[in-house]
């Protein structure tokens, strides 16, 4: 990734950081765990089974969702089920009862406590309303002389029915020689419109290079939907299907070379909330191409992820590249590795 961009990135996260400590609400919620605990705070969001919560003399705390006994709030929130209902006003939990109580203007909607899977503020202030991680690896092997950079950003900008996820990545891998330095590198955003129960609407754009593939730019966008197969406390899959248009710059190429492809992913996450903390995310995409015969695409991509202190995770990812007709001649038709690093979640 270039330099400014790089730093770019890095004086957007710092300044959203320091901007939302000037910003946050009042912390007038009230949380009792099943220990008789009471924590007076800022509910930040209900999501992988863990209620995070922002205080005033302990910091911020990871409050495991099955010992909250009892939640009360002002103000406007996002509550889901499992069902994939959506509910939006006041949550309030009294101690003693099985379900959670969201009250809007013009109603009261009743959920079953277990079936409680996110719970989102609908923050009024721009800055409040973002959330991302920052990771970055390096790789050093003296006998061959191969050093390797790893950048990753990710920023999720949320409101009441929209989810803008950006990201950013790249890997720089450097064979002891300018000519064989190679990048791969993305920066996407995608736009999320939550629909009825389950489903959600998606508009995906992105810029891409991989010198492995012998793809000098791709220029992507798609648009499809998708569905929460399952959504629980303990994991989620998420099945999307949809159209993508695709235009493509070889390496050894003066032309670009344009398609249109299909779409299908899968999305499957899963949490484990006993400390240390730690998640395993895999992402499978297919395109098949409705344009070129015989043209299909693959990427694949695992991340497991250990929490080292707070907030701080050491992730260990393997990816997948693969294309049965590349635009460039003389190349592989698949890239594949694997990637430490160290990220910071905000």
């Amino acid at each position: 990734m270039h330099r400014p961009l790089s730093a770019a990135i890095v004086a957007l996260v710092l300044l959203a950081a320091a901007t939302e400590r000037v910003l946050a609400r009042a912390k007038t919620d009230v949380i009792v765990v099943r220990n008789g605990d009471r924590v007076t705070c800022e509910i930040r969001q209900l999501n992988q089974g863990m209620l995070k919560v922002k205080t005033d003399d302990m910091g911020t705390l990871d409050i495991k969702w099955e010992k909250v006994i009892e939640l009360d709030s002002g103000y406007y929130f996002r509550v889901e089920a499992s069902t994939g209902a959506r509910f939006f006003g006041t949550p309030h939990l009294e101690q003693g009862d099985s379900v959670m109580r969201v009250t809007s203007i013009d109603a009261v909607a009743v959920i079953d406590i277990e079936d409680v899977v996110s719970i989102t503020p609908i923050e009024e202030s721009f800055w409040s309303r973002f959330d991302g991680s920052l990771s970055l690896g390096f790789s050093y092997t003296r006998a061959s002389g191969v050093a390797q950079l790893t950048f990753d950003w990710s920023n999720a900008y949320r409101t009441e029915r929209n989810l803008v996820d950006s990201k950013a990545n790249t890997i720089i891998t450097d064979k002891g020689k300018s000519e064989d330095t190679s990048r791969k590198m993305e920066l996407s955003t995608t736009w999320n419109r939550l629909l009825k129960k389950k489903w959600t609407g998606s508009v995906y754009g992105a810029i891409q290079r991989n010198d492995e593939l012998g793809i000098r730019r791709r220029l992507i966008g798609s648009i499809g939907s998708g569905v929460n197969a399952i959504r629980s406390n303990r994991q989620v899959l998420q099945i999307t299907v949809g159209v993508a248009l695709n235009s493509e710059l070889g390496t050894d190429t003066s032309g670009t070379n344009e398609s249109m492809e299909g779409v299908l992913t899968s999305s499957y996450s899963f949490f484990k909330h006993d400390s240390p903390k730690s998640n395993i995310n895999t992402v499978a995409s297919f395109y098949p191409s409705f344009t070129e015969s015989q043209r299909y695409r693959v990427e694949f991509n695992i991340v497991v992820s250990q929490e080292i202190v707070k907030d701080f995770f050491f992730d260990l990812s393997y990816y997948l590249s693969y294309d049965s007709k590349l635009p460039s001649t003389g190349e592989e038709k698949k890239d594949y590795g694997i990637v430490t690093s160290v990220s910071w979640k905000y």
